[in-house]
């Protein structure tokens, strides 16, 4: 049984109260707030089985292994299957981190790949990840969380922090217009789209779209906690608190690099499943 726990947006008020705090990794924008939000969810301790989906070269595995003691892996094919490896490979060759990274295993296979020989089933106490499952294509998402969900351990957590668009290209103007236009047609277009959705075929564009993905995909094995509310469609639109992408990384990162673009607002949420 998987209970989803939280399925919440990424706030600047819990930022702030990470960077306050002084919690490692607290910084301005969508992985300042994600890798801060690991730490404080999760009660990491001496000997658990942890491993991040898709770290690549992150930081975070290397400090959780010193810090609190766990195995920790990373399950990160680099892009060899994707054909992105010249992408990843501009921070270095994976091969490289074993040795610069000595605590951190690194097993150079993908989420969803059943048939891995290299990646356990009912081994890690904590499955968690960071501004990746966004980039799965949504027809793998179901075989990528059933995979996932065998990898855990009765008792482990599942915690993720996936970046997501709000609201449609239809709110692009300034004026009072552009915004109730861009607000109804983000929350008609997805009320209409999310009962034709199926776990093949998944709405991942709200919240709501992945409270009943995983629904679907799990079937009576899946349950949420008592009292669990989820944000809708317009208050998603409307919400001033959401954690989100910079202007300079949308300006910089995203094509065409170092142009003028229209800036999409980019939020990050965070997912929060434990299996019994």
């Amino acid at each position: 049984m998987l209970t989803l726990e939280q399925l919440r947006w990424g706030t600047v008020t819990e930022l702030m109260q990470f960077h306050d705090a002084g919690i490692p990794f607290a910084d301005w924008g969508i992985k300042g707030h994600n890798r801060p939000f690991i730490l404080a969810t999760v009660p990491f301790k001496p000997g658990q089985t942890v491993v991040e989906i898709g770290g690549a070269y992150s930081e975070l595995p290397q400090h959780i292994a010193r810090q609190f003691g766990c195995q920790v892996h990373v399950i990160d094919d680099f892009g060899v299957e994707s054909g992105e490896a010249e992408m990843w490979s501009r921070w270095g060759q994976r091969e490289e981190l074993e040795q610069k990274n000595p605590d951190v295993k690194y097993i150079f296979d993908r989420a969803g790949n059943f048939g891995s020989t290299v990646i356990p089933q009912n081994f890690y106490d904590v499955v968690f990840s960071v501004s990746t499952i966004e980039h799965i294509p949504e027809t793998a998402m179901a075989g990528v969380f059933r995979h996932m969900e065998a990898m855990l351990k009765p008792g482990g957590l599942m915690v993720h922090c996936i970046d997501l668009q709000i609201p449609l290209k239809l709110h692009r103007g300034p004026g009072l217009q552009s915004l109730l236009a861009g607000t109804l047609g983000y929350w008609l277009y997805f009320a209409a789209a999310t009962p034709f959705a199926s776990a093949a075929k998944p709405q991942l564009k709200t919240l709501r779209g992945w409270k009943s993905f995983l629904r679907q995909t799990f079937g009576s094995q899946f349950r949420s906690a008592p009292g669990l509310q989820v944000e809708g469609a317009v208050s998603s639109s409307l919400n001033s608190d959401i954690v989100l992408e910079p202007m300079e990384i949308m300006y910089k990162i995203y094509p065409p690099k170092n142009q003028t673009k229209f800036y999409r607002r980019k939020g990050t949420f965070v997912m929060v499943l434990r299996k019994s």
